[in-house]
Protein backbone atom coordinates (compact mmCIF):
# COMPACT_ATOMS: atom_id res chain seq x y z
CA UNK A 1 0.00 0.00 0.00
CA UNK A 2 1.23 3.48 -0.48
CA UNK A 3 2.48 5.78 1.75
CA UNK A 4 0.07 8.72 2.32
CA UNK A 5 2.17 12.18 1.76
CA UNK A 6 1.82 15.70 3.65
CA UNK A 7 3.78 18.58 3.71
CA UNK A 8 3.77 20.42 6.74
CA UNK A 9 4.64 24.77 6.44
CA UNK A 10 6.44 26.15 9.66
CA UNK A 11 8.27 22.73 10.30
CA UNK A 12 11.08 23.60 12.65
CA UNK A 13 9.75 23.44 15.38
CA UNK A 14 7.02 24.26 17.64
CA UNK A 15 2.91 23.07 16.44
CA UNK A 16 4.36 22.48 12.89
CA UNK A 17 7.52 20.15 14.25
CA UNK A 18 4.37 18.11 16.72
CA UNK A 19 2.69 17.90 13.31
CA UNK A 20 5.21 16.73 11.68
CA UNK A 21 6.55 14.08 13.93
CA UNK A 22 3.22 12.52 14.60
CA UNK A 23 2.30 12.17 11.32
CA UNK A 24 5.65 10.09 10.43
CA UNK A 25 5.44 8.47 13.31
CA UNK A 26 1.85 7.01 11.58
CA UNK A 27 3.58 5.99 8.62
CA UNK A 28 3.15 9.46 6.33
CA UNK A 29 6.36 10.12 3.95
CA UNK A 30 6.42 14.02 5.71
CA UNK A 31 8.49 16.74 4.20
CA UNK A 32 8.86 19.91 6.16
CA UNK A 33 8.90 23.30 4.90
CA UNK A 34 10.54 26.32 6.96
CA UNK A 35 13.33 29.04 6.83
CA UNK A 36 15.60 27.31 8.62
CA UNK A 37 15.59 23.81 9.36
CA UNK A 38 15.69 23.70 12.85
CA UNK A 39 14.67 20.01 14.86
CA UNK A 40 13.84 18.20 11.40
CA UNK A 41 15.57 15.60 10.50
CA UNK A 42 18.20 17.07 7.11
CA UNK A 43 16.64 14.61 5.00
CA UNK A 44 13.23 15.63 5.55
CA UNK A 45 13.54 19.20 5.04
CA UNK A 46 12.99 21.92 2.31
CA UNK A 47 14.09 25.33 3.04
CA UNK A 48 10.99 27.68 2.29
CA UNK A 49 10.20 31.63 2.93
CA UNK A 50 6.84 31.57 2.21
CA UNK A 51 6.37 35.30 2.43
CA UNK A 52 9.11 34.71 -1.08
CA UNK A 53 7.06 33.54 -4.22
CA UNK A 54 10.26 32.12 -5.82
CA UNK A 55 11.30 30.20 -2.75
CA UNK A 56 7.68 28.90 -2.31
CA UNK A 57 7.71 27.98 -5.94
CA UNK A 58 11.04 26.07 -5.72
CA UNK A 59 10.64 24.40 -2.13
CA UNK A 60 7.22 23.13 -3.68
CA UNK A 61 8.69 21.99 -6.85
CA UNK A 62 11.34 20.14 -4.96
CA UNK A 63 8.62 18.68 -2.43
CA UNK A 64 6.63 16.98 -5.26
CA UNK A 65 9.38 15.95 -7.09
CA UNK A 66 10.02 13.60 -3.98
CA UNK A 67 6.59 12.52 -3.48
CA UNK A 68 5.66 11.42 -6.38
CA UNK A 69 3.83 14.45 -7.25
CA UNK A 70 1.25 13.67 -4.94
CA UNK A 71 0.03 15.22 -1.83
CA UNK A 72 -2.80 13.42 0.43
CA UNK A 73 -2.30 16.07 3.19
CA UNK A 74 -1.27 19.88 3.26
CA UNK A 75 -0.83 21.41 7.02
CA UNK A 76 -0.41 25.35 6.44
CA UNK A 77 1.11 26.21 9.90
CA UNK A 78 3.75 28.64 9.27
CA UNK A 79 2.92 31.83 10.86
CA UNK A 80 4.07 35.26 13.07
CA UNK A 81 2.37 37.18 15.56
CA UNK A 82 2.58 41.22 16.56
CA UNK A 83 1.15 43.10 19.02
CA UNK A 84 0.60 46.59 20.43
CA UNK A 85 -2.41 49.77 19.69
CA UNK A 86 -3.37 49.71 16.06
CA UNK A 87 -2.63 53.56 16.02
CA UNK A 88 0.54 52.77 16.77
CA UNK A 89 1.77 50.04 15.26
CA UNK A 90 4.38 50.35 12.61
CA UNK A 91 3.76 50.09 8.92
CA UNK A 92 6.59 47.21 8.26
CA UNK A 93 5.18 45.12 11.41
CA UNK A 94 1.60 45.33 10.07
CA UNK A 95 2.56 44.49 6.56
CA UNK A 96 5.18 41.41 7.43
CA UNK A 97 1.90 40.31 9.99
CA UNK A 98 -0.49 40.04 6.94
CA UNK A 99 2.40 39.18 4.71
CA UNK A 100 3.56 35.79 6.20
CA UNK A 101 0.25 34.79 8.22
CA UNK A 102 -2.21 35.80 4.96
CA UNK A 103 -0.75 36.12 1.50
CA UNK A 104 2.23 33.55 2.55
CA UNK A 105 -0.26 31.00 3.82
CA UNK A 106 -2.72 31.73 0.89
CA UNK A 107 0.86 30.83 -1.56
CA UNK A 108 1.27 27.64 -0.07
CA UNK A 109 -2.81 26.78 -0.67
CA UNK A 110 -2.64 28.13 -3.99
CA UNK A 111 0.01 25.12 -4.46
CA UNK A 112 -1.85 22.33 -2.55
CA UNK A 113 -4.91 23.14 -4.68
CA UNK A 114 -3.81 22.95 -7.90
CA UNK A 115 -2.57 19.59 -7.32
CA UNK A 116 -5.38 17.90 -5.36
CA UNK A 117 -7.81 19.24 -7.90
CA UNK A 118 -5.81 17.68 -10.59
CA UNK A 119 -5.15 14.50 -8.77
CA UNK A 120 -8.98 14.65 -7.09
CA UNK A 121 -8.54 14.05 -3.63
CA UNK A 122 -6.64 15.58 -0.64
CA UNK A 123 -6.97 17.76 2.67
CA UNK A 124 -5.86 21.32 3.49
CA UNK A 125 -5.66 21.76 7.03
CA UNK A 126 -4.75 25.51 8.19
CA UNK A 127 -3.65 26.27 11.65
CA UNK A 128 -5.55 29.33 12.71
CA UNK A 129 -6.92 30.92 15.87
CA UNK A 130 -9.68 31.64 18.23
CA UNK A 131 -8.60 34.95 17.58
CA UNK A 132 -10.38 34.75 14.27
CA UNK A 133 -13.56 34.74 15.66
CA UNK A 134 -12.71 36.59 19.12
CA UNK A 135 -10.92 39.80 17.73
CA UNK A 136 -8.47 40.63 20.09
CA UNK A 137 -7.39 43.70 21.29
CA UNK A 138 -3.82 45.11 20.84
CA UNK A 139 -3.41 42.01 18.55
CA UNK A 140 -6.07 43.61 15.88
CA UNK A 141 -3.80 42.84 12.94
CA UNK A 142 -3.12 39.17 14.43
CA UNK A 143 -6.87 38.66 14.43
CA UNK A 144 -7.65 40.46 11.53
CA UNK A 145 -5.14 38.09 9.52
CA UNK A 146 -6.56 34.76 11.00
CA UNK A 147 -9.75 36.22 10.49
CA UNK A 148 -9.09 36.01 6.51
CA UNK A 149 -7.39 32.81 6.94
CA UNK A 150 -10.98 31.25 8.06
CA UNK A 151 -12.31 33.28 5.30
CA UNK A 152 -10.27 31.70 2.75
CA UNK A 153 -10.65 28.03 3.94
CA UNK A 154 -13.85 27.97 3.82
CA UNK A 155 -14.26 29.99 0.59
CA UNK A 156 -11.40 27.34 -1.11
CA UNK A 157 -13.32 24.48 0.53
CA UNK A 158 -16.73 25.27 -1.60
CA UNK A 159 -14.63 25.62 -5.04
CA UNK A 160 -12.63 22.32 -4.46
CA UNK A 161 -15.30 20.31 -3.21
CA UNK A 162 -15.98 19.46 -6.81
CA UNK A 163 -12.64 18.13 -6.91
CA UNK A 164 -12.76 15.94 -3.87
CA UNK A 165 -10.63 18.05 -1.86
CA UNK A 166 -11.41 19.62 1.90
CA UNK A 167 -9.99 22.28 3.77
CA UNK A 168 -10.22 22.50 7.51
CA UNK A 169 -9.18 25.35 10.14
CA UNK A 170 -7.90 24.46 13.20
CA UNK A 171 -8.59 27.17 15.62
CA UNK A 172 -6.59 26.89 18.62
CA UNK A 173 -6.09 29.26 21.86
CA UNK A 174 -3.25 29.35 24.22
CA UNK A 175 -0.16 26.61 23.45
CA UNK A 176 2.67 26.60 25.04
CA UNK A 177 5.51 27.08 22.38
CA UNK A 178 8.71 29.54 20.51
CA UNK A 179 5.49 31.86 19.36
CA UNK A 180 5.05 34.10 22.79
CA UNK A 181 9.11 35.04 23.12
CA UNK A 182 9.08 35.29 18.81
CA UNK A 183 6.03 37.97 19.37
CA UNK A 184 6.88 41.09 18.01
CA UNK A 185 5.58 43.70 20.32
CA UNK A 186 5.10 47.73 20.02
CA UNK A 187 4.64 49.33 23.66
CA UNK A 188 4.04 52.53 22.26
CA UNK A 189 1.68 54.60 23.18
CA UNK A 190 1.01 52.61 26.57
CA UNK A 191 1.33 55.95 28.51
CA UNK A 192 -2.11 57.43 26.43
CA UNK A 193 -4.24 53.92 27.00
CA UNK A 194 -3.31 54.13 30.62
CA UNK A 195 -0.68 50.46 30.79
CA UNK A 196 -3.58 48.80 29.02
CA UNK A 197 -1.21 47.70 26.67
CA UNK A 198 1.34 45.93 28.35
CA UNK A 199 -1.20 44.52 30.94
CA UNK A 200 -3.20 42.98 27.96
CA UNK A 201 -0.25 41.50 26.16
CA UNK A 202 1.10 40.30 29.19
CA UNK A 203 -2.24 38.83 29.83
CA UNK A 204 -2.28 37.04 26.59
CA UNK A 205 1.73 35.69 26.98
CA UNK A 206 1.15 34.29 30.40
CA UNK A 207 -1.97 32.56 29.41
CA UNK A 208 0.18 30.79 26.37
CA UNK A 209 2.86 29.34 28.68
CA UNK A 210 -0.23 27.73 30.61
CA UNK A 211 -1.36 26.37 27.67
CA UNK A 212 -1.83 23.15 26.04
CA UNK A 213 1.30 20.97 24.56
CA UNK A 214 2.02 21.11 20.56
CA UNK A 215 2.00 17.19 21.10
CA UNK A 216 -2.04 17.71 21.60
CA UNK A 217 -2.82 20.33 18.76
CA UNK A 218 -0.57 17.68 16.55
CA UNK A 219 -2.82 14.42 17.78
CA UNK A 220 -6.00 16.80 16.84
CA UNK A 221 -4.72 17.80 12.99
CA UNK A 222 -3.66 14.26 12.80
CA UNK A 223 -7.18 13.21 13.91
CA UNK A 224 -8.48 15.05 10.88
CA UNK A 225 -6.31 13.77 7.93
CA UNK A 226 -7.70 10.20 8.82
CA UNK A 227 -11.20 11.07 9.64
CA UNK A 228 -13.78 10.17 6.88
CA UNK A 229 -14.73 13.93 6.38
CA UNK A 230 -13.46 16.55 7.67
CA UNK A 231 -15.48 19.63 9.79
CA UNK A 232 -14.69 22.98 7.93
CA UNK A 233 -13.68 24.59 11.41
CA UNK A 234 -11.91 23.06 14.23
CA UNK A 235 -11.53 24.46 17.72
CA UNK A 236 -8.94 22.26 19.65
CA UNK A 237 -9.38 21.97 23.77
CA UNK A 238 -12.34 21.20 25.64
CA UNK A 239 -12.69 25.04 27.52
CA UNK A 240 -11.95 26.16 24.26
CA UNK A 241 -14.89 24.16 22.31
CA UNK A 242 -17.07 26.03 25.04
CA UNK A 243 -15.95 29.69 23.81
CA UNK A 244 -17.04 28.31 20.27
CA UNK A 245 -19.97 27.72 21.64
CA UNK A 246 -20.12 31.48 23.23
CA UNK A 247 -19.10 32.57 20.44
CA UNK A 248 -22.18 31.19 18.61
CA UNK A 249 -24.62 31.94 21.22
CA UNK A 250 -23.69 35.61 22.58
CA UNK A 251 -24.92 38.93 20.74
CA UNK A 252 -21.49 40.23 19.67
CA UNK A 253 -22.14 43.62 21.55
CA UNK A 254 -21.92 40.92 24.96
CA UNK A 255 -18.89 39.41 23.15
CA UNK A 256 -17.15 42.53 22.90
CA UNK A 257 -17.84 43.56 26.30
CA UNK A 258 -16.26 40.43 27.66
CA UNK A 259 -13.50 40.93 25.88
CA UNK A 260 -12.62 44.27 26.68
CA UNK A 261 -13.49 43.21 30.76
CA UNK A 262 -10.46 40.50 30.15
CA UNK A 263 -8.17 41.96 28.01
CA UNK A 264 -9.00 45.81 27.01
Amino acid sequence: MKKQCAIVTGASKGIGLAVFRRLEDNGYDVLGLSRSRGALPEGKWIQCDITDSESVDKAFEEALERLDNHIDVLILNAGMGISGALEFTPKEDYRRQIEVNVFGTTACAKKGASLMREQKKGRIIFISSLGAIFPLPFQSFYSAGKAAVNALSDALGIELKPFGVETCTVMLNDVKTEFTANRIKTYEGDDIYGGRIQSSVSKMEESEQKGMSPEKVAEAVYKLAIRSRMPSHKIVGIGNEFLGLLYRILPTNAMLWLLGKIYG
